[in-house]
């Protein structure tokens, strides 16, 4: 998917993912991505709101939050093990 603020996000095959929160403002390029990923991966390169403000775009996993500074990354989630 390529949002307003020109952010790509790719999810991997049998991903669970979840768009928490966006909203852009395409005059001042202000804004919020919030996303979290709870089971396979995740591709995003960052646009114009992680650039703006680097504490305005996140990526939530079980075991951590990212902060997306203008770049573009990989997250992979595995699934929790049964014992």
């Amino acid at each position: 998917m390529t949002f307003i603020d020109n952010t790509r996000l790719s999810a991997g095959p049998n991903s669970n993912v979840e768009l928490t929160r966006f909203k852009f403002n395409s005059t001042t390029h202000d804004g919020a991505f919030q996303t979290s990923v709870n089971k396979g991966t995740l591709a995003i390169i960052s646009g114009q709101i992680a650039k703006r403000s680097p504490k305005a775009m996140t990526v939530r996993t079980p075991a951590s939050i990212l902060g997306v500074r203008g770049t573009r990354f990989l997250v992979k989630v595995g699934e929790e093990e049964s014992r």
